[in-house]
C-alpha cells in the first residue's frame, strides 16, 4: 500500500477512534488534520486541531489514550507492525 493511502486510512481510523474517547479533556469535535509516517512506518505523527480547545491538554489526553488508539489502528489497518502514535498540534504542520 502506498504511503499516501496508508496515511489517509490512518486519518480516518484515528478520527473515528478519537471521537469515541470519553475523556473530559477531549472536545466533541477533534479534527485529525494530517498523519505523516516515517519512512520505516515506525512512527506516525498525528496533527490534530479542535476549535476552542486547550491544545496542550488535548495532546496530553491523546498521549494518555495512545495505547487504546494504537489498538484501534492495529485492528483496522493492515500493516506489518503498528506505528507508534505521536500527537502534535496542527499548528506545527508548517
Amino acid at each position: 500500500m502506498k504511503p499516501e493511502q496508508l496515511q489517509s486510512q490512518l486519518t480516518r481510523v484515528l478520527s473515528e477512534a478519537i471521537s469515541g474517547l470519553r475523556d473530559p479533556r477531549v472536545p466533541l469535535i477533534v479534527t485529525v488534520e494530517r498523519v505523516t509516517l516515517t519512512t520505516d512506518y515506525g512512527l506516525a505523527r498525528v496533527y490534530v486541531s479542535a476549535i476552542g480547545a486547550d491544545i496542550p491538554e488535548l495532546l496530553e489526553a491523546l498521549t494518555h489514550a495512545r495505547g487504546h488508539l494504537q489498538r484501534q489502528v492495529a485492528e483496522q489497518v493492515r500493516m506489518r507492525r503498528t506505528p507508534t502514535l505521536e500527537f502534535r498540534s496542527a499548528e506545527d504542520i508548517l
